[in-house]
């Protein structure tokens, strides 16, 4: 079972009119600077980097006002309808007459994104927004580059990522190990019995029928097997405990009983590891079924 990994910086959009392109010098001073004018930069390179003709159309200056004025995580619905004016219904048509205004409403709203998921990360002290303004605006000029090389930026962006990650996924194991009558193992594996199964325990080596639903360590939900194939159809998910599996389920699967539902808290180890930027996850599981090896996987494909 793969899944992305968790994005926090969204933007909308790219480039054009106004504002002079003057490169401006600037000085990073620690490394709360840098990681600042970082975060601005790749914020604004999914602008920048885009090709669509009609984003190439926007007004540079507008965007950056909207995004520098509500770096304050103020909710901006009413820019969607202003977006879909300028856009049109299925954002083919481009009406020149809302560019302005539309240019404006595209900062607001990545300035609202980026400020609500700093805060939602547990972030904000180690962000200069200041520093962020101004990576935001180089990046959207394509400046930003003669400043910090871009392998550099992704460093940085991946080791505060992981940074965060870790902390965050510290803390919810914290609190796993609170909640009464939960089983605690020397792997820091934490499991908590939703409802207690009457059926057997599966083998290390079976294959299983599940349902899940996966979360990051902040509480988003990140897939769930309830959700279906979108077109009304929601089956059990089949695994194989030997090698199908991440880490920390061929570990806790085994230890639960069929017709139970549970909750797993998994260190980052014990999950995807250090590909996903060492997140710690959580699962509730309702397992359904077991079977020898091979029974329910045979010609599958492993999947977590």
């Amino acid at each position: 079972m793969k899944f992305l990994p968790f994005l926090f910086l969204v933007a909308y959009v790219l480039s054009s009119c106004g504002a002079k392109e003057s490169a401006n010098s600037v000085s990073l001073i620690n490394a709360k600077d840098t990681l600042s004018y970082v975060l601005g930069a790749m914020n604004a390179k999914t602008i920048s980097d885009s090709k669509t003709e009609s984003f190439e159309k926007l007004n540079k200056a507008e965007i950056i006002k909207g995004f520098n004025a509500n770096l304050t995580g103020t909710p901006a619905q009413e820019c969607l309808s202003t977006l879909q004016r300028l856009f049109g219904p299925t954002y083919q048509d481009f009406n020149p007459s809302y560019l302005k205004e539309g240019s404006n409403c595209m900062g607001k709203l990545t300035g609202y994104a980026f400020y609500y998921d700093i805060r939602k990360l547990g972030a904000l002290d180690r962000v200069n927004f200041n520093m962020v303004k101004k990576g935001f605006e180089d990046g959207l000029y394509k400046r930003d580059t003669s400043i910090i090389k871009l392998n550099s930026m992704r460093f940085i962006m991946s080791e505060f990522i992981t940074d965060l990650n870790v902390e965050n996924g510290n803390k919810m194991l914290s609190k796993a190990k609170s909640i009464p009558g939960v089983q605690l193992f020397e792997n820091g594996i934490v499991m908590e019995t939703i409802q207690a199964g009457r059926g057997v325990n599966p083998g290390p080596t079976d294959d299983v029928k599940v349902h899940y639903i996966l979360t990051s360590s902040l509480g988003d939900t990140l897939q769930s097997s309830y959700q279906g194939d979108g077109k009304g159809n929601v089956e059990p998910v089949p695994l194989a405990l030997n090698g199908g599996v991440i880490p920390g389920w061929s570990f806790a699967i085994p230890k639960m009983k069929v017709g139970g539902k549970y909750r797993i808290y998994i260190p980052w180890n014990l999950a995807y590891g250090e590909q996903q930027g060492k997140e710690s996850l959580c699962f509730m599981v309702e397992l359904l079924e077991r079977g020898a090896e091979g029974s329910f996987t045979k010609s599958l494909k492993p999947t977590p």
